[in-house]
């Protein structure tokens, strides 16, 4: 939805797909630099991502320590130095921030009761990017209160799908939903699993998300802050069991900077975990490597060895890189371990600041 809008209002931005997707990166990467207007178009984007920046860390502010100063400075903090916003938003250039502001208004009604109104912008979270639907049944668990609730916010859960479903079909003649279905990011959530015999298979980010779920729905003391941790341990959990782009981590840090407040070992988790990321995007080649420190010097950067070819002197790079990725998924599980040592004091000790 967002591209749509952007597409919309900036023409040019559809000119660049079949620069970027050109399989020789540096034949791309000179193209994509030399396009008409490239640099107007990156600063719009990158100034429309800044203002969500500033909106999301605003939001996070109101989600948690609402008596303690002094905890919610520290989120300021987490969010505004956070090395994974930074890097996604001002250097990756991805748009997920528009869906995560969404996500966090969303979390912001429920905390104050608006449930269906907090299920609705859960909805426009959803028909931006499909992220938001991981902490769907969560969300309605916290807020449903009777059977006419869970059925009423389910439906209301799914509606924004329905609407980009039927707008998909009259605009572009064809079905989002088993078109979304049918490509390989939704194949990323089905892409950790474990082959039995003949056609019997478990995949194994949705036997751990209904683990957390079934978890979630058992909890004695359904607080918010314990939702907010039930958050973070799902998108952990994805990251660390499925193909995942850079991007996709940003969707758990809404939920770990409060954390971090409660847990200060898991911030230094979570930058390990950015390093470890950071040598994870070899995967990706020369764009997301060298070619990132291009402004600095371009004649430097364009022409130096990329990081594939020297590892390929000593080492399969496929290897090297996945290496570090097992390592990422251990250092992000193990945060889960942490998170459910919280969910415990929280439910012992009752949320803090909530």
């Amino acid at each position: 939805v967002y591209l749509f809008i952007i597409k919309s209002i900036v023409p040019a931005v559809g000119d660049f797909t079949p620069i970027l997707l050109d399989p020789d990166t540096w034949t791309s990467w000179i193209r994509f630099v030399s396009s008409y207007n490239v640099f107007t178009v990156l600063a719009l984007f990158k100034g429309l991502y800044l203002i969500f920046d500033l909106v999301c860390m605003f939001l996070i502010l109101r989600l948690s320590f609402d008596d303690d100063p002094k905890g919610r400075l520290n989120v300021f903090k987490f969010w505004m130095f956070n090395p994974v916003v930074i890097f996604v938003l001002y250097i990756f250039a991805r748009h997920d921030i528009i869906g995560v502001s969404a996500t966090i208004a969303a979390l912001i009604l429920a905390k104050k009761g608006r449930k269906y109104w907090a299920i609705i912008v859960l909805a426009v979270a959803i028909a931006l990017r499909f992220f938001p639907i991981m902490i769907l049944l969560p969300l309605i668990i916290y807020l449903a209160r009777s059977k006419k609730d869970y059925i009423a916010l389910s439906i209301i859960g799914v509606s924004g799908l329905a609407i980009v479903e039927v707008f998909s079909n009259v605009y572009y003649g064809k079905s989002l939903i088993f078109s979304l279905l049918n490509t390989q990011h939704f194949n990323y959530i089905l892409s950790a699993k474990l082959d039995l015999m003949i056609h019997d298979r478990i995949f194994l980010f949705i036997a751990a998300y209904f683990l957390i779920i079934f978890s979630f729905i058992h909890a004695r003391k359904k607080s918010f802050d314990l939702l907010l941790n039930y958050g973070a341990i799902i998108y952990l959990a994805y990251v660390a069991l499925c193909y995942f782009h850079p991007q996709y981590v940003l969707w758990a840090v809404p939920f770990l900077v409060i954390v971090f407040v409660r847990r200060k070992p898991l911030a230094y988790y979570h930058w390990l975990q950015f390093g470890l990321l950071m040598v994870v995007l070899i995967y990706w080649g020369d764009l997301v490597t060298k070619f990132v420190f291009a402004p600095i010097d371009h004649k430097f950067f364009i022409y130096i060895t990329g990081p594939i070819p020297i590892i390929e002197r000593f080492y399969s790079s496929a290897t090297f890189v996945n290496i570090f990725r097992s390592i990422f998924s251990a250092v992000s599980l193990w945060m889960i371990y942490l998170i459910y040592g919280d969910n415990r004091r929280i439910i012992d000790d009752g949320p803090a600041g909530d």
